[in-house]
């Protein structure tokens, strides 16, 4: 059976729905911070505990591969050594075809690992709103299913500048670049269109998510959380899934294509 690996930075941030859309795979999960890295990061955000490691799989062998996200910068791989080698991995991803999803940070990673740079954006964007699909994303076989506007969950402090050569698949109103593509077969997805009624209750459980969520939204920010999710996450979902579908059908081109 053709794998696809998963990427998770942390023990919340698993690929949700996602996986659900590549189940006829083996999914391979990777988590790339060693040990002292993770204990670093807990030390530094006093959030996050040390869990397992598993080395990142050779991509000339993998159908496809989805890169989560987490709570450390994609700028943090001077003093996070598993996320300086995660960058040197994306980029053998990228060069070798292997189709590749990067939700949040694994979007901003993708950016780094093409050489566009990762910083603050002018506030953080937390909380569903709406990302309008561009002409690009509107052709795009994945962010079609989008367009031309869709409801999403937004969780993220930072923003990628566009890679070279990249196409720009997507904006909200705070953030020019939330989707782009890198050339056929990689797609950087700053937004969770993984996101449901369940994985947010899952991550208002964990304390710095509620912390980040209380900050950006203040007071009833988890009433608001959960009844934006229960509103638009049927729609979300049905469009979502379609996009998850097509990620799915690259990746099954690929494993042909490796058979």
């Amino acid at each position: 059976m053709a794998s696809v690996a998963i990427v998770r930075h942390v023990p919340w941030e698993g690929p949700h729905r996602i996986a659900r859309c590549l189940d006829e795979f083996d999914l391979i999960e990777c988590e790339p911070l060693d040990g002292l890295a993770q204990l670093e990061l807990a030390a530094a955000r006093d959030a996050v505990q040390p869990h397992g490691h598993s080395a990142l799989p050779d991509p000339e062998r993998l159908a496809g591969v989805v890169v989560m996200g987490g709570p450390m910068s994609a700028n943090d791989d001077r003093r996070l050594p598993g996320l300086a080698a995660e960058l040197r991995w994306i980029e053998r991803v990228v060069a070798a075809g292997v189709p590749y999803l990067g939700v949040c940070l694994g979007s901003q990673l993708l950016a780094r690992a093409a050489g566009a740079s990762v910083r603050p954006g002018n506030e953080p964007e937390i909380g569903f709103a709406e990302i309008t699909v561009t002409a690009a994303g509107e052709g795009d076989p994945l962010l079609r299913h989008l367009a031309p506007r869709t409801v999403v969950l937004h969780w993220h402090g930072e923003i990628f500048d566009l890679p070279s050569g990249a196409a720009s698949l997507a904006c909200s109103e705070l953030t020019e670049h939330q989707a782009f593509r890198l050339g056929d077969n990689a797609w950087g997805v700053l937004f969770h269109a993984e996101a449901d009624s369940e994985l947010v209750a899952a991550w208002l459980d964990e304390p710095l998510m509620r912390r980040e969520a209380r900050d950006a939204l203040g007071d009833g920010f988890a009433d608001r959380l959960r009844a934006d999710a229960a509103a638009h996450s049927a729609q979300l979902r049905e469009r979502a899934d379609r996009m998850f579908g097509a990620f799915a059908d690259r990746c099954r081109e690929r494993a042909r294509a490796l058979a």
